[in-house]
């Protein structure tokens, strides 16, 4: 794999974490009432609306920058973010269909970089600097 492929990877991934977002701020108006209630609620007590929101969009975006500079630190630190980003903290989590596509194919993305950043042709280019 080449650094610009993995690159690329990384950017497929962030396009995913935006259309996640968007699909979320779109589509929750079109849900039931009882659905739309609970997504309002859901997303006014979660963790990621607080200061966990902003420590974790801090770090994401710092390891995700030290991935595309390959930074050796970057790899463990994003892959610790992707995991806390994964874990339903706040309990049982809805989704609005378009914005359950986008979360799906962002995991999926994140477990990719996470397991191409320690293949040897990538974890080469991490190991220099």
């Amino acid at each position: 794999m080449t650094p610009r492929t993995f690159r690329a990877l990384i950017a497929l991934y962030l396009l995913c974490v935006v259309l996640a977002v968007i699909s979320h701020i779109a589509s929750v108006p079109a849900l039931p009432e009882p659905l739309r209630g609970y997504v309002e609620a859901q997303d006014a007590t979660s963790w990621m609306t607080g200061i966990g929101g902003m420590v974790y969009l801090v770090l994401a975006s710092i390891s995700t920058a030290g991935l595309l500079l390959f930074r050796r630190w970057a790899r463990p630190v994003f892959a610790l973010v992707a995991l806390a980003g994964s874990v339903p903290w706040d309990g049982t989590t809805l989704y609005p269909p378009l914005e359950y596509l986008f979360v799906n194919l962002e995991f999926m993305l994140a477990g990719a970089v996470i397991a191409l950043s320690w293949t040897p042709a990538v974890s080469a280019r991490f190991a220099r600097r």
